[in-house]
């Protein structure tokens, strides 16, 4: 397999604890062809509440004999462990690192990157910046609240992002220039 040069990773959870993980996608580009594609249900070791059956249509019957969260940890890790690694939303990385803590293990290292936040720089223009709207908009096949479908619908939007505005990979973590400091440059440029 090629590496990825970046990973994306999306978790659903069974209850409003954001340790619940019940289900993960993990999708990896090299180049920007997808690479790596990995999804699986998950043991929670938790409720599930009808708000969250009611998003993403899991049930605890879906997760009987599933692995637990602990012994995938050393997997998810192997995935995306010194990795450039995607979430829409910060949600997806507390996820990992609330259920790190519940079962006592070491947090998966990784280089984070939000696709909201490089969506807004990308399409300021947009209403929002939430997958479904963002999926509509570039016209990706998305399924909304399935782990896989987000995860590669994050990484799409990386993808089209970086094209649509010319920045590499490493270029979205630094942050925009302020509206005073571009006038700075400009004003220095005109010189």
């Amino acid at each position: 397999m090629t590496p990825p040069d970046f990973v994306v990773i999306d978790v659903e959870t069974a209850c409003s604890r954001t340790s619940s993980i019940c289900q993960i996608g993990i999708v990896g580009y090299a180049a920007g062809v997808e690479v790596l594609a990995y999804e699986t249900l998950v043991d929670p070791c938790d409720d599930f509440s009808s708000f969250n059956i009611a998003i993403h249509g899991i049930t605890a019957d879906h997760v009987l004999g599933k692995p637990t969260f602990a012994a995938l940890h050393p997997e998810l890790a192997a995935h995306l462990g010194g990795r450039v690694t995607v979430a829409h939303s910060g949600f997806d990385k507390g996820a990992l690192g609330r259920a790190c803590e519940r079962d006592a293990l070491p947090p998966i290292a990784a280089r984070w990157l939000d696709s909201v936040t490089i969506a807004r720089r990308a399409w300021p223009e947009l209403p929002n910046h939430k997958l479904n709207t963002l999926a509509t908009f570039l016209e990706l096949e998305h399924r909304h609240h399935d782990a896989l479908s987000d995860a590669r619908a994050a990484g799409q939007v990386v993808l089209r992002a970086m094209a649509q505005t010319g920045l590499s990979l490493t270029d979205w973590f630094t942050p925009p220039l302020s509206a005073r400091a571009r006038r700075k440059v400009m004003r220095a440029d005109q010189a």
